[in-house]
């Protein structure tokens, strides 16, 4: 049971905005950091911001939760930063998420009932590489 709090007439203004005070930042910091500095030692600083194909990232995602689930494997062992297989999964979909809003045109995704390509610019750079 919750008990009532008589509090200042600020705290009843709070409905309806967001409360990051929910997410788990103790998590976030020990275990998604290393993901992203990962993405510092290969590639570099922030790559992750210019978006990925979103396929690639659901790709990977089933490949950390696989060796995470099925292997028993916490840690990656390609990883040069430790990283956790599950939060390897974690930032592949938060990048698949991060891709979807800013770089719309990487959404490879197909429609279920036809296999045809949701946004056809991707559909037309594999089709540009096919006649190549």
């Amino acid at each position: 049971m919750i008990k009532e709090l008589k509090t200042a007439p600020k705290n009843a203004a709070q409905d309806g905005k967001p409360r990051a005070t929910l997410i788990p930042m103790d998590i976030l910091m020990e275990y998604l950091i290393p993901a992203y500095e990962e993405g510092i030692v290969k590639y570099e600083r922030e790559s992750w911001r210019r978006g990925f194909i979103v396929s690639e990232m659901i790709d990977a995602c089933k490949r950390h939760t696989d060796a995470f689930f099925y292997k028993n494997e916490d840690i990656d062992s390609d990883s040069s930063t430790n990283k956790h297989h599950l939060a390897g999964a974690i930032f592949s979909l938060i990048s698949a998420l991060h891709t979807l809003k800013y770089h719309p045109e990487l959404d490879d995704r197909t429609d279920p009932a036809t296999g045809e390509f949701n946004f056809t610019t991707i559909a037309l750079e594999i089709e540009d590489k096919k006649s190549a």
